[in-house]
């Protein structure tokens, strides 16, 4: 497992020791010892995650995450361990930051400084800017870290960052723009999330308001209509909140028909739902009782694997333009036979099964994917869904280097190396 027979001894030793532990239990005897406890456990996984932070520094310095077409360290380590890609960054940054504080490395290594803490000086070296300078303050860093309580600790760090940070010609709020949209798996629902510089932000303000304004006139109007000159707020029909959710989204439908726009006319919203399941969301919304359905069978998703709640779904196929594709023996089979690429239907097939693409610890979303052929065309593979599978464009030349790839009859995609072996 390791070059060191002695490292691969001690990872064994600390193994059996928390077997151990968990083996008899870790429930302390009286709050002195539930104190003593903490702190003893809280040293050993500090030293844990300073191990796991060489580990990382050992896999990128020898290029071991490239035989298995990774595209970095940290992508091997999320794909292996299972990581959310935030811990994998975080572990990532923390390696880097070790690599380049000595001192610092020290103390995390030694247990006298938090995981917590030394992430916190990690995100502040991931900052180019004050990088330079982080080398000559690590006793000022430790000191903070190891005296203070860990929200006077960041704020210290953070006050430390604004010195130190020169934006340069360009603002740093312009240069760190950035939005994003995230699923919450709880519930569903989506959440956005933006920053901007402040003529840009000005501008999008300006915009928003004026959506804002419409929402509410309309919103009067109604009232207006049913209560009259007597029509006050709570007549309005929405709260603000869903006024300004709903002028966003107004926001959106607009640019998606600007025939200057980014989004082409036309375009479709992909929905991969089962038929049983849709069946029986429209039953239920006609008040009929609810039927078991199958929830580990059914799929309502977008393209790329995001889960949608069927019963929003079902309400707005009813007032939707919907376009039904089948994609099994019970519907229109699709069947390119020796085209050579994958177009049109035939591609839309096999992004409808796979969310992302199929390399072991890829995240790239299959909208994003090439559509490759398992067997290739070269040796008669056919150009139809069963043998085709969404790769993206780096693990598809990965795959020119022998790799092979096998779907087996449930389904699952399995990689080949070279040798032979298979990527778990």
């Amino acid at each position: 497992m390791f070059v060191s027979p002695i490292a691969e001894q001690a990872l064994q030793d600390i193994t059996n020791g928390l077997d151990a532990l968990l083996g008899a239990g870790t429930e302390p005897e009286d709050p002195r010892h539930a104190i003593g406890a903490i702190k003893q456990m809280e040293e050993v996984g500090r030293k844990l995650a300073a191990a796991q932070a060489d580990m990382y520094q050992a896999i990128e310095r020898r290029g071991l995450h490239r035989a298995d077409g990774h595209f970095s360290p940290r992508v091997m380590v999320r794909h292996v361990a299972k990581l959310s890609g935030g811990e994998a960054a975080a572990r990532a940054k923390t390696a880097a930051a070790m690599r380049d504080l000595p001192e610092v490395a020290e103390r995390f290594r030694s247990g006298r400084l938090g995981v917590s803490q030394m992430r916190m000086i990690a995100k502040i070296h991931a900052n180019p800017r004050v990088r330079p300078f982080l080398a000559a303050a690590q006793e000022w860093f430790i000191e903070h870290a190891e005296g203070d309580e860990y929200p006077d600790f960041e704020a210290a760090v953070q006050a430390w960052e604004r010195l130190a940070d020169d934006d340069g010609p360009e603002p740093r709020a312009t240069k760190n723009r950035d939005a994003r949209i995230t699923e919450n798996l709880g519930d569903l629902s989506w959440s956005l999330q933006a920053s901007f510089g402040s003529a840009m932000g000005a501008s999008i303000d300006e915009i928003f308001r004026h959506y804002v304004n419409a929402e509410t006139l309309a919103d009067w109007e109604k009232a207006r209509a049913e209560h009259g000159d007597n029509a006050i707020d709570a007549h309005l029909p929405r709260t603000t909140q869903q006024r300004r959710a709903d002028a966003l989204w107004q926001v959106f439908q607009d640019a998606a028909t600007n025939p200057d726009g980014g989004v082409p006319i036309g375009f479709t919203h992909n929905v991969v739902w089962t038929a049983e399941q849709y069946e029986e969301m429209l039953r239920q919304l006609t008040g009929a009782e609810s039927r078991a359905v199958d929830f580990d069978a059914a799929e309502c998703r977008t393209l790329d694997g995001a889960d949608l709640d069927p019963y929003e779904l079902a309400a707005n196929s009813l007032v939707n333009q919907v376009r039904r594709v089948l994609v099994d023996a019970a519907g229109v089979v699709i069947d390119q036979g020796r085209a050579r690429t994958f177009t049109g239907s035939a591609r839309l097939a096999v992004q409808l099964v796979e969310p992302r693409c199929i390399w072991p610890g890829c995240w790239v979303p299959t909208s994003q994917c090439q559509i490759d052929h398992s067997v290739e065309h070269s040796s008669d593979g056919r150009t139809n869904p069963g043998n085709g599978a969404p790769v993206c464009g780096s693990h598809n030349r990965v795959k020119q280097r022998g790799f092979s790839t096998w779907r087996d009859p449930v389904g699952d995609w399995h990689i080949y190396r070279p040798d032979g072996t298979e990527i778990d």
